[in-house]
């Protein structure tokens, strides 16, 4: 028999279109590899109840037994799981806008270039709506991890952008390119005014920190506060500060590998100066802060200087 025979098959009394709808009924839509998913995004309300019982459910579990010193770390974890996410969807939006961009350039007005263009936006437009909803995930996760061991969630190393999802369809290639710049610039340097505070590693004052902040903040409510980045001292100070107040915070980690741990500080203050921000509040510390300080009076900016130890240059 013929394996294109099918008069041997055992008639079910269903037709193929039968056998279709029975599996859709069973198991929903599900589009294949190479289709795109038109499915739409989880709505926010069951995403953050489903975070919600998954990290209540992890705690109340590891609570009172010999994995409770884990339990931090294990919650860190898998809201981690949703920041790498994102920033895999990232990857995969970035290599979508270089290939628009080259089907832009192949442009002759056949059909097959045109469609393969259209394709190419909506599977654009399928990343984009990926990302947010892992973003969002994420920034839930984290408040969860906030709520449940009182330490505020952060990548270690990196960006954490907070985006929101895209309202308007974007119908063409260049119009989807420069709605995707536009939105990650306004993301990555959103609007404000922009704070730096610079301190050394071993200052711990953190009522005078909180107070002096908690004062511009008064004056500038749109603050966004540029630090060091450091793990100890001033900037991690600031860094508290900024999460519990839901201020945006930037953080200026200095290159030691491409600069040396001698010159790295100093670059990093030059970097921050080129932003020109509308102040800088300087803790004692050691020689970069002096610098810091000597160079933003000599740029025009503002210093707001809190040091006990006076520079002698």
């Amino acid at each position: 028999m013929s394996p294109y025979d099918h008069t041997a098959l055992p008639d079910t009394g269903a037709s193929a279109t039968a056998h279709v709808i029975e599996g859709l009924e069973t198991f929903g839509y599900t589009p294949n590899a190479e289709d795109i998913d038109q499915r739409p995004a989880p709505e926010p309300e069951d995403l953050d109840s489903a975070l919600s019982a998954m990290y209540q459910i992890l705690s109340d579990t590891l609570m009172d037994t010999c994995l409770e010193p884990d339990l931090e770390d294990v919650l860190w974890q898998l809201t981690s799981v949703f920041h790498r996410k994102s920033l895999n969807v990232q990857r995969q939006l970035d290599d979508n806008e270089s290939r628009q961009r080259s089907s832009q350039d192949q442009q002759d007005g056949s059909e097959i270039r045109s469609v393969e263009l259209e394709s190419l936006i909506a599977q654009g437009q399928l990343a984009l709506q990926r990302r947010d909803a892992f973003e969002a995930c994420r920034d839930m996760a984290a408040d969860h991890f906030k709520a449940i061991t009182g330490a505020p969630w952060k990548p270690r190393s990196g960006t954490m952008a907070n985006r929101k999802s895209m309202t308007a369809s974007v119908i063409d290639s260049r119009d989807f390119i420069n709605a995707k710049k536009y939105k990650e610039t306004n993301t990555l340097t959103p609007p404000g005014t922009l704070i730096a505070i610079s301190g050394g590693t071993k200052f711990t004052n953190v009522d005078l920190i909180f107070s002096k902040l908690d004062a511009l903040l008064v004056r500038f409510p749109d603050m966004i506060l540029i630090h060091g980045g450091y793990h100890e001292g001033a900037d991690h100070i600031a860094s508290l500060w900024a999460r519990n107040r839901n201020v945006t915070e930037m953080p200026f980690k200095p290159d030691f590998k491409r600069f040396g741990a001698s010159r790295a500080g100093f670059v990093r203050n030059d970097e921050i100066l080129k932003l020109r921000p509308r102040g800088i509040l300087v803790f004692d510390g050691t020689g970069v802060q002096h610098q810091i300080a000597r160079e933003a009076k000599k740029a025009g900016i503002p210093v707001n200087d809190y040091r006990t130890e006076k520079d002698t240059r």
